[in-house]
């Protein structure tokens, strides 16, 4: 009980120190500052178009280093204040309108090909063009003046917070990944337990992984992106990049903690070692987040000494596992050592120069923007359903002119809509939530509540929706329908309009997003067999690269390392398709046993790889020629299979064999995987 207490404090703890939550205090007193100052300088118009231009251009500032936040002030600041002005010059003329949202929400949209931040400047911008249509602004001009200084009084803000604290978003993405990296090794550790069940281990294990991938994308493209940061890279600097590479090695080294747990707990059944590998594993999850834990080194050392005694008293096969799981836990307590020792890579320079190659390239830098103008390219159909949602969206609004907040339609359909299906639902479910608590609250309030507390609850729902809105949309759902709720009330005064505008509004939104989602859809179910082809051509160029991997080989760890980097996206790709496909109306037409199969297959090759490169850089070579040649014609003769198979059609599958997972064993499987004949 005391224990769940501590994790639970500590969550809060995590939450109110996060960067998201320190993001939030400072978007919320750059939105409600200039309206303040404003109208006490008895200009309130100006205050509100600041200050709307500062709550519209803080949600496209995410995560990032001096280079990416310069790059999207700019580009915002310019999109937006262009918005403004053309959205309010047609707002006079209901057909020019239609046309000119229409337009801004399709090419706003499409901008999502140049990557994750275009994405959300796009959606913010189309945002604007909505707030605009419920402002309906006299003059153009002077509107969109006050976007403009609206988003250069934050990005103001956020420029001298970054040049201050020029890797506060690097060490919270390296403290991230410290964190999952020990619930990986945690979780791991649970499997050399026999009393714990090992149901749904592969499938935890998987979502780790999943997260853990997107946590090293995020650290590389921070510490790397920032060409002329790498340039003058400091001291600290240089900290960070030697954490971020051993970290990424911890990884390799955290996945080698895998055999086939069912074999290892048989082996070792009745020699006492299984508990003593376990709390090792444990210990050491412990000391990757609280280095200075002094207890747990001190534990973790007496472990280590008495496996090694376990060892000797083994024979034969037992003895050689036993060994190689503790090379492996040496290899992890070694990586972090490293990694709280806070010593600056070596030939930094050069370092650097060397892991551009593991920056992630984006469809601008590729020259692919083209190739998404097809029906085939998930955006350019988002785009269509969003434009077509628009459509339908801005011809209501012109109808319904005489409701005053009819614009909240579109604003719901911008803001749940989403790609796949699975997110539509979830983001639908959460909106409608979210905003029925918010009604009653705020209607709760208004009716007992003074004018003053009404504004200062409006502040804390503001925060409250810039804290959670990417981490828990039903709560920011919540605190913003509140914030909206008490600041209207106490504006407009016409408190059952509100309530009633909203409520009906929100509904009408989410049922046309889930109708659109069958005119344009966007299913992920199709691209499973692509998918499947790419992550096992990935696993087959990250053994190739791990055979021809010798100790101290610079240059072979440096391809070895790229070749995992890609062999993990192209797992994670598909572990998130296969999530998305399982949320969407067709699911029961798969072979989900064929699908997991293939999936548990590749990610068990990979893993093993992982072990294997372990061997191969301590020049252990564990494996022969011919087994080699084996391996590879069995993953080549597997990629036949896959672009053949049918996921609606069942099959039969091989069944698993009672010795140790192997790299042969595994390639083997997935080879004789194919189509019934």
């Amino acid at each position: 009980m005391w224990y769940s207490f501590k994790q639970f404090f500590s969550a809060i703890k995590r939450l109110f120190t996060s960067e998201h939550t320190v993001d939030a205090l400072r978007n919320t007193l750059s939105v409600i500052l200039p309206i303040i100052v404003f109208y006490r300088m008895g200009w309130p118009t100006t205050g509100i178009g600041v200050g709307i231009g500062a709550l519209m251009i803080c949600m496209t500032d995410l995560a990032g280093n001096r280079s990416d936040k310069f790059k999207a002030a700019w580009i915002s600041i310019l999109i937006f204040t262009i918005v403004a002005i053309l959205t309010a010059w047609s707002t006079a003329i209901p057909m020019l309108m239609i046309v000119v949202v229409v337009l801004i929400t399709f090419i706003l949209t499409m901008s999502a090909v140049m990557g994750q931040r275009m994405a959300g400047i796009g959606l913010m911008g189309i945002i604007l063009a909505t707030f605009t249509i419920g402002l309906k602004p006299k003059d153009a001009l002077l509107y969109g003046n006050y976007i403009f200084w609206g988003g250069v009084w934050y990005y103001v803000i956020s420029l001298v917070q970054i040049s201050i604290f020029p890797y506060r978003s690097l060490s919270r993405a390296i403290a991230q990944t410290e964190r999952e990296t020990a619930a990986l090794l945690n979780l791991r550790a649970q499997g050399y337990n026999p009393e714990i069940s090992l149901s749904g281990f592969n499938q935890r294990n998987m979502r780790l992984h999943l997260k853990l991938a997107n946590h090293h994308e995020l650290m590389r493209q921070l510490l790397l992106s920032d060409r002329r940061a790498i340039r003058q890279l400091n001291a600290k600097g240089g900290v960070y990049l030697e954490k971020a590479i051993n970290l990424i090695d911890l990884y390799e080294q955290v996945s080698a903690v895998h055999y086939d747990y069912p074999y290892l707990r048989k082996q070792f059944e009745n020699t006492g070692v299984l508990p003593f590998i376990q709390q090792s594993i444990e210990l050491l999850a412990n000391v990757l987040i609280k280095p200075n834990h002094q207890l747990s080194i001190t534990q973790f050392e007496d472990l280590h000494i008495a496996l090694l005694r376990r060892a000797e008293t083994l024979e034969g096969d037992k003895k050689t596992l036993l060994k190689q799981i503790v090379a492996n836990i040496d290899e992890i307590y070694t990586l972090i050592v490293a990694i709280h020792q806070n010593t600056v890579v070596n030939q930094l320079e050069e370092n650097t120069e060397r892991y551009q190659d593991f920056l992630t390239l984006t469809p601008v830098q590729a020259k692919a923007i083209r190739s998404h103008f097809s029906l085939s390219s998930p955006i350019f159909r988002f785009s269509l359903r969003l434009s077509a949602l628009c459509l339908v969206a801005m011809i209501l609004i012109t109808w319904l002119t005489h409701e005053h907040y009819s614009y909240w339609l579109l604003l719901t359909m911008v803001i749940v809509s989403r790609p796949s299906y699975g997110q539509t639902m979830k983001r639908n479910a959460e909106r409608v939530g979210g905003t029925a608590i918010g009604l009653l609250i705020g209607w709760c309030l208004s009716q007992y509540a003074g004018i003053p507390l009404q504004l200062t609850v409006s502040v804390f729902g503001l925060f409250g929706f810039f804290a959670f809105n990417r981490v828990a949309y039903s709560i920011s759902a919540l605190c913003i329908t509140v914030a909206v709720i008490l600041c209207l009330n106490v504006y407009d005064g016409n408190l059952w309009k509100l309530i009633s505008d909203r409520a009906i509004f929100t509904i009408v939104g989410v049922l046309l997003c889930l109708g659109a989602t069958f005119v344009f859809p966007i299913w992920n179910a199709p691209r499973l067999i692509q998918l499947m082809t790419e992550v096992t051509k990935a696993n087959l160029l990250y053994f190739q690269s791990v055979v021809n991997l010798k100790p101290h080989d610079l240059e072979a760890i440096h391809q070895t390392r790229l070749a995992r980097k890609l062999s993990h996206q192209q797992l994670s790709a598909l572990s998130e398709a296969i999530q998305a496909a399982q949320k969407e109306p067709f699911k029961k037409q798969l072979n989900w046993s064929l699908i997991k199969r293939v999936q548990l297959f590749n990610y068990q090759f990979n893993v093993l790889t992982a072990t294997f490169a372990g061997l191969q850089k301590l020049d252990k070579a564990s494996l022969l020629q011919t087994e080699i040649v084996s391996i590879q014609n069995n993953l080549e003769q597997s990629l036949i299979h896959i672009r053949q198979l049918n996921l609606k059609q069942s099959i039969d599958l091989p069944s698993w064999g009672e010795q140790p997972l192997n790299l042969l064993e595994v390639s083997s499987y997935l080879a004789s995987i194919q189509k019934n004949s």
